[in-house]
């Protein structure tokens, strides 16, 4: 079994409410670890394999406050090879702002760049979410039934 990580990145608990429902919905997926991003160091990206984010966006278009350090990590670390990962972001936001979901566009940016690998193209969720991000999920499942070895 692999171990698949999501990383929250939450201001209101939405992104801490939807990463926690993505665990477990990938149970029998893998060994799944659930992180607030404030809690795990970002150097350890380097040590996973399979990563799926979901961060909400804060402020004018910032990452949360927990997930700040991770995503100035990837930013600032022009020499950092990732292309041993393969992730997935889900980014929650609202439309009414100008930087909506600017957070989770970063992650993915900053990831791809680093030479990580998508799964699956980014969601970008308005207020509504809940109906937004179940079909993302089916595929990501898919995706990784594909991916991971039985």
């Amino acid at each position: 079994m692999r171990d698949i990580h999501i990383a929250w990145g939450s201001q209101t608990g939405n992104s801490t409410n939807l990463a926690n429902v993505i665990g477990d919905s990938l149970n029998g997926f893998g060994i799944i670890h659930v992180h607030d991003m404030s809690e795990i160091a970002p150097e350890k990206i380097l040590d996973i394999e399979f990563l799926i984010i979901v961060t909400s966006t804060y402020g004018d278009g910032e990452a949360p406050d927990n997930a700040s350090e991770w995503l100035s990590f990837l930013k600032f670390s022009e020499e950092l090879d990732l292309r041993h990962l393969k992730y997935a972001v889900i980014g929650l936001g609202d439309t009414y702002y100008p930087h909506f979901c600017q957070a989770g566009k970063d992650f993915d940016q900053y990831l791809s760049q680093r030479g990580a690998d998508a799964l699956l193209p980014r969601l970008d969720c308005d207020l509504y979410f809940e109906e937004q991000y179940p079909e993302w999920l089916e595929e990501l499942k898919s995706v990784l039934k594909n991916t991971l070895p039985v």
